[in-house]
């Protein structure tokens, strides 16, 4: 059987009909249609060229024979007119280009290439030679110290700051005995240290008895117990990997021969070391004027109360317990006369807050007793009478020689200038007590010392007041009489 007659219609097993036939015809033609137009779109589009380049150079002999003078005339100035008009395209173009190059790079040239070469060597760091001594740095404008007492700042910052020396010259200070007491007192006595590897909320304070002769990566950790150094010890228990392992540790005494080391690195100074106020007194009103309350109205508010207590053969007045955080009381004393005394307030920005809880309260008692509302029932006139602070030094205090030294030469000596009376008998009470006047706050204020380095202050209403009192006077006498 021939197959090849198949082939010439159609693919194997198919035969083409007459009306596929048809449509295979119409579209070989439309083809060959397509084809002679793209054909003649060429062609003419190379005569133009051709004629175009033609009347270019030609258009001399034109003018002479033709005698169209007028007609080439104003087609020359057309051209013109778009040649100026294309070169003043290139030139703005260029302009646009150039100005943007200049922003993206420095224009080039040849007189500042020497100094170009110089800056980029100055930014190239040349490699540390390890068996040559480290150079020192010079610190241009070094910040001042008020900026390190705002804000928490990291330990070795500080220290390199506070000494006006480089970062490799640092760990060469603490082998100097002199250097080494100033920096120890220093942190003592002008700063306070806290944690700074956990938490914010779980960071504590320390403080600084004195540094470890070796490095954080020889001194043993917990007392040599776990066989471990201090540096392992912080990458194992806190997963810190200290950067700076050569420099000495911090040492806080604890209890018997109990010892803490803490790496610098962990360490930050966060203020000014400052008096902690311990608790405030308070006193408002609650009528104004003369007013007061009646003595059937106030055994009402004593009775319907919210944890009132009142029992007048002991004392006068309905006491009025307020509790608040860390298992802390604030009592008021609320009078006939509508004074209220509020006592235990923990801080001054406080006070606010506890007598409107006070007013509260009695404003609930008057609605349960079925009292008649006082109309001008308020807060009026609140004061703070007296702030009791207290700071604790890091050494013991010969109370006994400041004693001496006052009564020998209080009237020479600034230092005594201001204190006006000094007692100390350790039968009676052994703490050192004297008062200290001073006329910019018109306001005496008393002070106990202990032995222990223990300090207490009273009879101040601002903490203004407290914050000089402790700069000028307490901080000084506690430095100059160390019991060593």
């Amino acid at each position: 059987m021939n197959f090849n007659s198949f082939n010439t219609f159609g693919h194997w097993g198919v035969f083409e009909t007459q009306e596929e036939k048809q449509i295979r015809e119409q579209q070989e033609k439309e083809q060959k249609q397509q084809r002679k137009s793209q054909q003649q779109e060429t062609e003419s589009y190379e005569h133009t060229s051709k004629n175009r380049e033609m009347e270019n150079n030609e258009i001399d002999l034109l003018v002479t024979s033709l005698g169209l003078t007028s007609l080439v005339n104003e087609i020359g100035e057309d051209k013109n007119k778009e040649d100026v008009l294309k070169a003043n395209d290139e030139k703005i173009l260029e302009i646009v280009l150039e100005s943007d190059e200049e922003n993206e790079k420095e224009s080039i040239d040849p007189t500042n290439l020497s100094e170009k070469k110089e800056e980029k060597e100055k930014d190239v760091k040349k490699e540390e030679n390890p068996f040559i001594g480290p150079k020192p740095v010079e610190i241009e404008n070094p910040l001042p110290l008020s900026i390190f007492k705002r804000r928490s700042v990291p330990l070795i910052d500080y220290l390199c700051q506070l000494h006006n020396c480089a970062f490799k010259e640092l760990h060469v200070l603490f082998y100097n005995i002199e250097k080494r007491r100033e920096i120890i007192l220093h942190l003592q006595n002008q700063v306070q240290l806290r944690t700074s590897h956990l938490l914010p909320y779980k960071n504590f304070v320390i403080r600084c008895n004195d540094f470890t002769v070796q490095p954080a990566s020889i001194v043993p950790a917990m007392g040599g117990y776990l066989n471990i150094t201090v540096r392992g010890y912080y990458y194992v228990k806190h997963g810190i990997k200290l950067h700076h392992p050569y420099l000495p540790c911090l040492i806080e005494f604890g209890g018997g021969h109990h010892r803490s080391y803490y790496p610098l690195e962990v360490i930050c100074v966060s203020k000014k070391i400052n008096m902690n106020i311990e608790n405030c007194t308070c006193v408002f009103k609650l009528l104004p004027g003369i007013q007061r309350f009646s003595s059937e109205n106030f055994l009402k508010i004593a009775r319907c109360g919210i944890n009132t207590e009142y029992n007048p053969k002991r004392f006068h007045s309905i006491i009025m317990r307020i509790r608040h955080k860390h298992n802390r009381t604030t009592a008021a004393l609320i009078f006939q006369s509508s004074k209220v005394v509020l006592t235990g307030v923990p801080n001054i920005r406080l006070a606010r807050k506890m007598a409107s809880i006070v007013l509260k309260r009695i404003e609930f008692s008057i609605r349960e007793a079925k009292i008649q509302k006082f109309s001008e029932l308020g807060i009026i006139s609140l004061k703070v009478t007296n702030i009791v602070s207290s700071y604790r030094s890091m050494n013991r205090v010969t109370i006994e020689l400041i004693y001496q030294e006052f009564r020998r030469r209080h009237k020479y000596d600034k230092l005594f200038e201001k204190i006006t009376k000094v007692s100390y008998d350790p039968t009676i009470f052994p703490a050192l007590r004297f008062k200290m006047n001073d006329d910019k706050f018109k306001r005496e204020a008393s002070c106990l010392i202990y032995i222990s380095g223990r300090v207490i202050l009273t009879g101040i209403n601002s903490t203004k007041q407290v914050e000089y009192l402790f700069d000028n006077i307490i901080l000084p006498l506690l430095v100059k009489f160390p019991r060593l």
